[in-house]
C-alpha cells in the first residue's frame, strides 16, 4: 500500500478535481490496518498525499473510506430520548496558506475502539449503506448529507443477529471525520 500511495503522490494531478480511496481490510486500535504483508498506519497513507508531499492535490478532496475494525469493543446500543436541536454558525476566514489536513476526509466504518460488522452474505454494513445511499442520492446530495444518510442507515437499519449472546443485537455506527473546507457535489 505505501508503494502505491508513493507512486499516486508522485502523479499530475492537474486533470483531477479530487482523490478517492476505498479499503476493505481488518484493523486494529490506533489507526492500524492491515495490508497483505504488515499492520500500516492509515495515518502514514493519507500524509503522502498532503500538500508537502504531493502539492497537486492541494485544495482539492481526498477522501478516504476505510471498512475496518478499530478495536474489539461491542455496542450494545441505548434506549433514544429527545436531545433537543443544535445549531452551530460558520464565518468566512481568509488566509493565505492553508493546513496540511485541510480537504481530507475519513469515513471509518466504526468509532475507535469498537468492532465493524459484516452480513456473510451482503457484505459490510459500512460499504452496503454507503453504496446505496450513493446509488440513491449521490448525483443530488452533498457530501456530508451523504455521509449523514449512511450513518443513519448503519445507526438504525442494522443490528447483529446471532446465536452467540455475547455479540447479538449489537450496533454500529459509522465514524466520519471531516477536515473539508468546502461543499463537495457529484455529478454524472
Amino acid at each position: 500500500m505505501k508503494q502505491i500511495f508513493y507512486d499516486i503522490s508522485a502523479l499530475d494531478h492537474g486533470n483531477h478535481n479530487c482523490f478517492v480511496c476505498v479499503i476493505l481490510s481488518h484493523g486494529e486500535d490506533d489507526n492500524q490496518i492491515y495490508g497483505t504483508d504488515d499492520l500500516i498506519n492509515l495515518d502514514d497513507l493519507v500524509e503522502m498525499l498532503l500538500p508537502d508531499s504531493c502539492p497537486g492535490l492541494i485544495g482539492k478532496p481526498k477522501l478516504f473510506f476505510i471498512q475496518a475494525c478499530r478495536g474489539t469493543k461491542l455496542d450494545s446500543g441505548a434506549v433514544m430520548h429527545d436531545a433537543g436541536d443544535v445549531r452551530v454558525k460558520y464565518h468566512n476566514i481568509t488566509s493565505q496558506k492553508i493546513p496540511l489536513w485541510a480537504d481530507v476526509l475519513l469515513a471509518y466504518s466504526t468509532v475507535p475502539g469498537f468492532y465493524s460488522y459484516e452480513n456473510s452474505t451482503n457484505g459490510t454494513w459500512f460499504i452496503q449503506s454507503l453504496a446505496h445511499i450513493l446509488e440513491k442520492d449521490g448525483d443530488r446530495l452533498e457530501l456530508q448529507q451523504l455521509m449523514l444518510s449512511v450513518n443513519r442507515m448503519v445507526a438504525y437499519e442494522y443490528e447483529s443477529k446471532t446465536r452467540h449472546s455475547e455479540i447479538n443485537e449489537m450496533k454500529q455506527v459509522p465514524c466520519i471525520v471531516s477536515m473539508l473546507t468546502k461543499e463537495l457535489h457529484f455529478y454524472k
